[in-house]
């Protein structure tokens, strides 16, 4: 049986890569790296050269300036921003022009990459809003995060792209400092590991490329290496306990897949305290040699202060090819990325990059782009554009399924009941018959009323609202108070609030969990981490337990998993 599987595998990949290099007379017999090392070496030392390069730019459609660079220089990947993205049926036109100008130039496909992590780190217009990583984290479901996986890759197929820079598999304490905060999926090394290698293998079914982000790890870090040099201070034996556990899971996956490079300084890996980006100890020796890893190696952009405070763009690019980086990232200067693709262009005619080891990089890029081609869409894939945004029916049950988990996680009691207790159907104490519920989200204030019998008194929180106003308002009128926060001004005020009101209070967290005290006096915090339009019908709907269920602390398990009770 496995002879037969891997005989279909084969003929697969050969005819991927008949689609992808359409000018090439296959031989069936051939290989797939047979095929790919004969076309690497009919390629001229810019078309190669390009390969390494990943590149930005202003435009929002291809103009003259574009498609010259492409022509002259010409890239072999590209990331796209916000910058980029104006409406759905433009990013597709300029994406397909992307390849029409890339494929005319070396006749070979590019792969075109986006942020799109979820949560605040979204590039693309997707309803409804995707849950950061955190929230699929909480939901501890390597099944959801698949799915999230490869509904997030049909929709990045959809308009043209091949690569998403996610997941983050750096391991971060949800109430820390850290800069990274609720795009780790949580503080469990192994939690982490499973969700992000899930979350891969959905991107993947998909036909994305997913990077996973930032080797050998971030998450401890309170300094953002976009604005600073960073050094981590973590040992070895520290690295290896938790930073190191998602990405060795994660190499497991095959060639198919790309990690990025921290530009944060390691002394405990590298004692010449090179930045990872330009470490061979740790993109080469610790990443291929210790780990095995297979997939591509790329750099983050080398125009960010981490890097640019050490070195010019174009010697760092450099110095990370050489350090083992298989693609480099230039996403700001059309000057910087002319200089560093000629500055390396130079060195591999004089020798300083010798044939050998261009040649085995193209060959891992050319791989991972027979699997990842966008050329033509499949068309058994369902449409998944509605109204200007992306959307299907799955993706909105998905996304509702993974807001009830967090939901019902946060509603785990502290200890069990008792046999009595556990028979009893949970209820509204009889005196309750109205709520106050407050939030600056105007979806969280609908969403709750229509999914309760209970009278709700709305309070629409606006920026200059204070403690004062809700005294006020609240006075004497309910007995259960709900205020959902969204942000460092809606949890400034509530810390504002008197303590008895507190007292009242459920706390629904929509925002970064630091935002809430650990040592908090409320009736109940509720831990949702991202602002579903649902989730207030869901807090509503959930109401009876929480009321006979208010004793809220948060608790650590022995695996280090981040819990609220």
């Amino acid at each position: 049986m496995n002879k037969y599987i891997r005989e279909i595998s084969r003929i697969f990949s050969i005819s991927t890569l008949i689609c992808i290099f359409p000018a090439l007379v296959l031989a069936q017999a051939k290989s797939l790296d047979q095929i790919i090392d004969g076309k690497i070496q009919k390629m001229t030392l810019e078309e190669k050269v390009g390969q390494l390069f990943i590149v930005g730019f202003p435009q929002t459609k291809m103009e003259p300036e574009l498609s010259d660079f492409i022509t002259k220089y010409k890239p072999g990947s590209f990331l796209l921003f916000k910058r980029n993205v104006q409406n759905l049926a433009q990013i597709k036109a300029l994406n397909a022009e992307l390849y029409q100008a890339v494929y005319k130039s070396t006749k070979l496909p590019p792969l075109i990459a986006i942020d799109q992590e979820g949560g605040a780190v979204s590039r693309l217009p997707i309803q409804p809003a995707q849950p950061n990583a955190l929230a699929i984290g909480q939901t501890q479901s390597p099944l959801l995060a698949e799915e999230m996986g490869y509904q997030t890759g049909l929709f990045l197929r959809e308009v043209g792209f091949n690569m998403n820079l996610a997941p983050v598999l750096d391991v971060a304490d949800p109430f820390s400092l850290s800069f990274i905060g609720v795009r780790s999926f949580g503080s469990d090394p192994t939690l982490v590991k499973d969700i992000g290698v899930a979350y891969s293998k959905g991107l993947m079914r998909s036909r994305v490329i997913p990077t996973a982000k930032h080797f050998p790890g971030t998450g401890n870090l309170r300094a953002d290496p976009h604005s600073t040099i960073v050094r981590n201070t973590a040992s070895i034996s520290e690295l290896k306990k938790k930073d190191l556990v998602p990405f060795e899971g994660y190499s497991s996956l095959g060639s198919n897949i790309a990690v990025m490079l921290s530009h944060s300084i390691y002394p405990a890996l590298d004692k010449s305290k090179e930045p990872a980006s330009f470490s061979p100890k740790i993109s080469t020796e610790l990443l291929r040699e210790d780990l095995k890893y297979k997939g591509l190696v790329v750099t983050d952009d080398l125009q960010m202060k981490g890097s640019k405070q050490l070195l010019r763009p174009e010697i760092a690019a450099l110095k990370a090819i050489k350090a083992g980086a298989d693609i480099v990232m230039l996403t700001w200067s059309f000057a910087d990325q002319e200089k560093a693709i000629r500055l390396v262009r130079q060195s591999v005619h004089t020798g300083e990059v010798s044939e050998a080891e261009l040649n085995a990089k193209l060959h891992r890029i050319l791989t991972v782009k027979a699997f990842a081609n966008v050329y033509k869409k499949d068309p058994s894939q369902p449409l998944v554009v509605n109204a200007g945004s992306l959307s299907s029916k799955k993706y909105a049950e998905l996304d509702e399924e993974i807001l009830s988990s967090n939901i019902k996680t946060s509603l785990i009691p502290k200890v069990l009941p008792t046999k009595s207790a556990a028979k009893a159907k949970p209820r509204l104490p009889a005196s309750v018959q109205r709520a106050c519920v407050m939030s600056p989200s105007q979806d969280f204030l609908q969403s709750f009323k229509s999914a309760t019998a209970l009278k709700v008194l709305s309070y629409r929180i606006a920026n200059d609202s204070d403690s004062t106003e809700i005294m006020q308002w609240s006075e004497g009128r309910c007995p259960v108070m709900v205020m959902a926060i969204t942000g460092a001004k809606t949890a400034k005020l509530l810390r504002s609030l008197p303590k008895d009101i507190k007292g009242k209070m459920i706390v629904v967290n929509l925002s970064s969990p630091g935002l809430i005290p650990r040592e908090r006096p409320y009736r109940k915090v509720i831990q949702l981490y991202f602002n579903h339009k649902d989730s207030g019908k869901k807090v509503a709907e959930h109401l009876n337990e929480i009321l006979n269920n208010h004793s809220a602390q948060v608790v650590r398990s022995n695996n280090n998993n981040i819990a609220t009770f």
